[in-house]
């Protein structure tokens, strides 16, 4: 394409970029977001399609949400055209090059992978391994003191490390060497500048001798060879298997092109040509993966994204902003063809409240700012003014709600499904922190174990049941004239009488619901209520011999839940959150075919119970006011967004390191100093936070984040924040910085 050829009202950027020779080595196009770099980059792709004699065209994006938003560009009939996730792509790579003997590769969620971890590592997280029992590993190890805290954030590093192209072996010399750099000549830990940034109550991890330095080196590698041993079982147990996550799949496909010359050629000769969105969030391994395919130039690949937008740093560790300033050639583009000015001014203040843009003169009534006197105050101002706008004729779905983490979210959900409008949510997010959800998995479990008595328990106050406090207290209790036990349970001598736990207590509330022992002392309403739960659960109990796991959570919400939802736009949000579980239903009965319902609603406890989001929630309602996170939000834009929780704690969040860090140059950075110790801290890791300035980077992708939401607007940008302001000292107050200049 020739810039003769192009249409001379074009925005200059955009004629630059069509007219950069697909051949090129990397051409970034970078710019603020709304500048058209995403229609730019769907264009050259176009182009590319339709010019190139041979190959098709890669479109993609770091996320697969986000590649799905790309693919609704495309116009129809762009067949060369293959617009793909990252993971698709890399599990068909796998695919094509599988050898014989080797297990065929199964895709897995997150959740799934944590839950097969932990199996893997059960032995340490019991502290049986052999090592452990032979003392050659000091058990007092950072972490394991909580082991189910130590599993996820071992999980949460092994993540890291393969979105970061470290394999094992990789991760264990790395370890080494930086720990033989911090300890074989240790830092200056008295220096004034560290003294006077290491808050008071740390200073005393700085105050160590050298033998205090040399327990901790020791800790320090039996963390390590802990770390390695967890990481080549999660090798050898998931990925030699083929259960692969999406970030799996992308490490292997690498790997195996790197090693692999024909199936390198292979996915050469397929693709000629490669346009990635949002490329400032590409991780290590998706960077490797362009590398393996177009060579390490990345040759015919544009990349379009912007460094102010990157907000998966400490998440992913992605380095896709490197690889933008890497590139051969880069393209800035300015013309602003979404938001208001006022809206820009605002996202730009959040991002640096140093900035000297100016004023802009518009609509006074662009961005509106708001200090609620607490949360339920905020959701009610939130919800104020989106009826507001629903009057005023904006639509439901040109509305947003973007928040930072999306367990933040449930009170400006709630206040909006009580005035009836609307809502849908997407993000990463456990499904099972709802409500209604949690009220589904009670209704399974009951056809399950009625003994569990947290489950039953909810079914007793659930809208299938609704009984009183009064009602749930009988049924805890013991009956009148209770039926003699045929063997009387055993007492424990050890303990005295008065401090012995009847061991009846445990069965008496299942015993109670399911045998009818109180009926007596219940009303007559609640009586009857018992009375048809008691018999749907003996016809759930009796259909769970015979149907599967998914025809059996129907039949027993269709009873319960779906029989029960509140009218309106709760109900119609309720129901879309059970539609979801009964998604995850069918397709854990696809993967597991002869597993009963109870391995379910264990992966699902156990996810439910995990730190960690490792769950994404996709949009369902079309027609609904969405409630998003950030990375959800990527790629759209909205007439009216708000972004709520400016306050210290909620948005920026508060940085609170894992257990352990890991970095390429200092290799393992444990938090905790443990056994016989002073202080609470290890050195290192006091050092590494003042060195590295890991808080100020934590608060400047916080930042960066605001600076994406609110550039989401295009017409109304409304910013809240709940509770009194901090004095912002560690933690920014980013509404206090943005009243002080809009």
């Amino acid at each position: 394409m020739t810039a003769q050829a192009l249409d001379p009202g074009l925005d200059p950027a955009l004629r630059e970029a069509l007219a950069h020779p697909l051949e090129s080595d990397a051409l970034a196009l970078v710019g603020p977001p709304g500048t058209g770099k995403s229609f730019a980059l769907v264009q050259r792709a176009l182009y590319a399609a339709a010019t190139r004699p041979a190959g098709a065209v890669l479109l993609a994006t770091p996320s697969d949400a986000g590649t799905a938003k790309l693919r609704a560009r495309l116009p129809g009939g762009a067949a060369d055209i293959a617009c793909i996730p990252f993971p698709a792509l890399a599990f068909e790579i796998l695919r094509e090059s599988s050898t014989p003997g080797r297990a065929p590769v199964e895709p897995i969620d997150e959740a799934r992978a944590a839950v097969l971890f932990e199996s893997a590592g059960a032995e340490l997280f019991s502290l049986d391994w052999a090592e452990l029992l032979s003392s050659e590993i000091d058990p007092e190890i950072t972490g394991l003191r909580a082991p189910e805290r130590f599993a996820d954030a071992a999980f949460r590093l092994i993540r890291k490390l393969r979105a970061a192209l470290v394999s094992p072996d990789d991760f264990k010399v790395l370890s080494f060497r930086g720990a033989t750099a911090f300890y074989g000549h240790p830092p200056n830990l008295a220096s004034a500048d560290l003294l006077m940034e290491t808050p008071e109550k740390y200073r005393d991890s700085l105050r160590v001798s050298a033998v205090e330095l040399g327990r901790q080196h020791e800790r320090e590698v039996d963390l390590v060879k802990v770390l390695v041993r967890l990481y080549a079982a999660y090798v050898e147990t998931l990925v030699r298997a083929g259960c692969l996550t999406a970030t799996d799949a992308v490490y292997e496909a690498t790997m195996l092109l790197r090693g692999n010359e024909d199936a390198r050629e292979r996915a050469r000769r397929r693709f000629a040509f490669a346009a990635i969105d949002d490329a400032q969030d590409l991780t290590g391994a998706q960077i490797g993966l362009l590398a393996a395919m177009f060579g390490d130039k990345l040759r015919g690949v544009t990349l379009a994204g912007d460094e102010s937008q990157a907000t998966r740093g400490f998440a992913t560790g992605a380095r896709g902003a490197d690889a933008l300033r890497r590139a051969a050639t880069r393209i800035a583009f300015a013309t602003q063809y979404r938001s208001a000015p006022e809206i820009l001014y605002a996202a730009a203040l959040g991002l640096d409240p140093q900035t000297r843009s100016a004023i802009p003169g518009g609509n006074a009534g662009v961005v509106t700012s708001y200090r609620a006197e607490h949360l339920r105050d905020e959701a009610r101002y939130i919800t104020s003014e989106v009826q507001r706008l629903l009057a005023g004729g904006f639509e439901a779905e040109r509305i947003a709600i973007v928040t930072r983490n999306l367990r933040c979210a449930h009170a400006y959900i709630d206040a909006l499904l009580a005035r009836d409008v609307p809502v849908d949510v997407a993000g990463a997010a456990s499904l099972y922190d709802f409500p209604v959800t949690q009220d589904a998995l009670a209704a399974l479990w009951s056809a399950v174990d009625p003994f569990r008595h947290d489950y039953l328990l909810r079914n007793l106050e659930a809208p299938w049941l609704r009984l009183s406090d009064a009602s749930i207290a009988i049924l805890c209790g013991d009956p009148a004239d209770p039926q003699p036990l045929l063997f009387e349970l055993p007492e424990d001598d050890d303990e005295a009488p008065a401090a012995r736990w009847d061991r009846k207590r445990d069965l008496r509330l299942g015993r109670n619901v399911t045998r009818g022992d109180v009926d007596g002392l219940l009303s007559d309403d609640a009586r009857a209520r018992l009375v048809a739960f008691r018999a749907a659960r003996e016809r759930w109990e009796a259909s769970a011999r015979t149907l599967g796991p998914a025809a059996l959570a129907r039949a027993i919400l269709t009873e319960s839940v779906f029989a029960t939802l509140a009218p309106g736009a709760r109900g119609r949000f309720d129901a879309g959150l059970v539609a979801r579980l009964i998604a995850a239903i069918d397709e854990f009965e696809a993967r597991e075919p002869l597993a009963p319902i109870d391995d379910f609603l264990a992966y699902a406890e156990r996810v439910a119970d995990s730190e960690t989001d490792l769950l994404e929630l996709e949009l369902r309602d079309p027609r609904a006011v969405r409630v998003l996170d950030v990375e959800a939000a990527k790629g759209d834009d909205y007439d009216a967004v708000f972004v709520p929780g400016l306050q210290a704690g909620t948005w920026p969040r508060y940085y609170a390191p894992d257990a352990f860090l890991f970095t390429p140059r200092a290799g393992m950075i444990p938090k905790e100093n443990v056994g016989d110790a002073d202080a609470v801290r290890t050195a290192k890791f006091t050092y590494t936070m003042f060195h590295s300035k890991l808080r100020q980077k934590y608060c400047a992708e916080e930042r960066r984040a605001f600076y994406c939401a609110a550039s989401r607007a295009r017409r109304r940008l409304f910013l809240s924040a709940a509770g009194r302001a901090t004095r912002g000292l560690n933690t920014p107050e980013i509404l206090v910085e943005l009243e002080a200049r809009l």
